[in-house]
């Protein structure tokens, strides 16, 4: 009869600690990570002189620029995100007299100069949607808003008209605004609490007010923290 009722309890208490293993992989399974701040370098091609063309014309548009942002889970595979870019630029050389069309106004050169399209710090929010974050590797996509602005400006020994006004080693053209942004990407998981993430980025930059309109594109490198 003990031997009955010792079993009984082996039995029990196996039971019970397979009840409790599965309990915790369901809930493992379901549940929602955690906040993570995130920090990483974006590969830039900034797009700002794309409308210039033709010769005695350089154009410059790659640069770098930090990321830094806050994702906080509102369940395994849906999260919110914020953040940051650090201000970047592109530049585009004239080593002649050049005459055309920027942004939709039209410009002249009267010797060899150099543009200048700065984007000061910008943010952005939106949404990221990925899949099991309990995997090694995920895919993942984001979306939502950039807000930007870009300052166009001049240097040289050299002016530049632009829709009809005369400059020389100023600013000719601010614009800013607020467009969507879109990207596509890979974390891996490098412990329990950390992971790297490698995506794709690209952002709409439009203004039809002032007739501003070009993408930046670019690749970014971003570490994360869970907290």
């Amino acid at each position: 009869m003990m031997n009955i009722n010792i079993n009984k309890h082996i039995l029990i208490f196996q039971l019970l600690v397979l009840s409790s293993l599965l309990t915790s992989n369901i809930t493992q399974a379901h549940e929602v990570p955690k906040t993570s701040i995130n920090a990483g370098l974006l590969l830039i091609q900034n797009n700002a002189f794309g409308s210039l063309s033709g010769a005695n014309l350089s154009v410059d548009k790659n640069d770098f620029a930090g990321i830094f942002s806050l994702t906080q889970p509102v369940s395994p595979s849906v999260a919110f995100e914020a953040g940051a870019l650090t201000g970047f630029e592109s530049s585009a050389n004239i080593t002649k007299s050049k005459s055309g069309t920027l942004h939709g106004k039209s410009y002249s050169s009267d010797g060899a100069l150099t543009l200048e399209a700065k984007t000061e710090m910008s943010y952005f929010a939106g949404m990221k949607f990925s899949t099991s974050n309990h995997e090694s590797i995920n895919a993942y996509i984001k979306t939502g808003l950039h807000f930007w602005e870009v300052d166009f400006s001049v240097s040289g020994s050299n002016s530049l008209t632009y829709n009809g006004t005369s400059y020389n080693s100023n600013s000719f053209l601010k614009v800013d605004g607020s467009d969507p942004y879109l990207g596509l990407g890979l974390t891996y998981n490098t412990s329990n609490k950390s992971f790297i993430s490698f995506d794709y980025l690209t952002m709409a930059s439009t203004n039809a007010i002032q007739g501003a309109e070009f993408d930046i594109d670019g690749y970014s490198l971003t570490w994360s923290l869970n907290f």
